[in-house]
Formats: C-alpha cells, sequence, structure tokens
C-alpha cells in the first residue's frame, strides 16, 4: 500500500499507525471524531485509536473530511 511519506510508511511497518475503514479496528476504541482512514495506534492488549486529519511528517491532508473540503474549494 502506497503511502504520502517514508516516515508514515515505517510508523505503519511498527504497527504504530494504520489505515483501515473505522468499522475495521474491532479490538480496540476509536477515541476522536475525524472522519478518516488513517489512525495513530496506542496500547497493547486493548488499542486506542487515535484518527489523523493530516500526516504528522510531511503534512498531506489524511482524513476525508478535509480532502472534500479542499476539493470544493
Amino acid at each position: 500500500m502506497m503511502t504520502c511519506c517514508p516516515q508514515f510508511e515505517r510508523l505503519m511497518d511498527r504497527d504504530l499507525a494504520r489505515h483501515a475503514q473505522p468499522y475495521q479496528l474491532s479490538n480496540g476504541t476509536i477515541i476522536t471524531e475525524i472522519d478518516t482512514e488513517y489512525f495513530l495506534v496506542f496500547g497493547e492488549e486493548r488499542h486506542q485509536y487515535v484518527g489523523l486529519n493530516y500526516c504528522p511528517f510531511c503534512g498531506r491532508i489524511l482524513s476525508r473530511e478535509l480532502w472534500n473540503l479542499e476539493k470544493k474549494k
């Protein structure tokens, strides 16, 4: 799978970030209300997921909500 930058790819390789639909994250709790497919992962047994609006490294828009707003401009 392609990601926005090599640094984010490394997070995903280490299982510290996930690219998935929210309904696919069944082994934990999503603790943000961001419309996105990209999440940071916290915890070991029962994960907590934090949705991302932007890549923390390159700044690319990751959330669907912000991407749709940019597209309307």
